[in-house]
């Protein structure tokens, strides 16, 4: 049975720096959108993750937009923003839209990580996968299920930290 610490976990995206990503053996990341990289109400990152995203490619980081949105028009926008290859509905946190991101990039699953902002989708899904798992505190706490998520999400949170 996995229980679904991740690995690392971060205020934001870009809080993550290549660096990190060299010590954890990573050359490929899986995106989720909503939450992590933009609220779900916006239509694009806001300037400071889009600096992230360049800092990324210059580092060679390669990277796909991996999104349960329903909406394939909000993911392929996002993906056109960055320039990378994306799947939308990929029902995370089934293993096959992991692996077929990884196999994309022309990587291995451990040379992978998932960056999101959910426990039972994006870090389950990349833990299953043999993927590093890369937590961020999500950005849309404004959402009226957000104190019940975060409650359920809350011993992961914190035995990751201080564990």
């Amino acid at each position: 049975m996995i229980f679904p610490f991740p690995h690392e976990i971060y205020e934001s995206v870009s809080d993550i720096t290549p660096r990190e990503l060299e010590r954890l053996g990573i050359e490929g990341l899986l995106l989720d959108i909503d939450g992590t990289l933009a609220r779900t109400d916006t239509p694009r990152p806001d300037d400071n993750v889009m600096s992230w995203l360049r800092l990324m490619e210059k580092s060679g980081i390669k990277l796909y937009i991996l999104s349960n949105n329903k909406s394939p028009e909000r993911t392929k926008s996002y993906a056109g923003l960055i320039g990378c290859r994306w799947s939308h509905r990929s029902r995370k946190p089934s293993k096959k839209g992991f692996l077929e991101a990884a196999q994309s990039l022309g990587l291995p699953p451990e040379r992978c990580a998932i960056v999101g902002d959910q426990i039972y989708t994006d870090v389950l899904g990349g833990l299953r996968c043999g993927m590093k798992t890369l937590m961020v505190q999500t950005l849309d706490s404004y959402l009226w299920y957000f104190p019940l998520r975060r409650l359920v999400e809350l011993p992961f949170r914190y035995r990751r930290k201080n564990g």
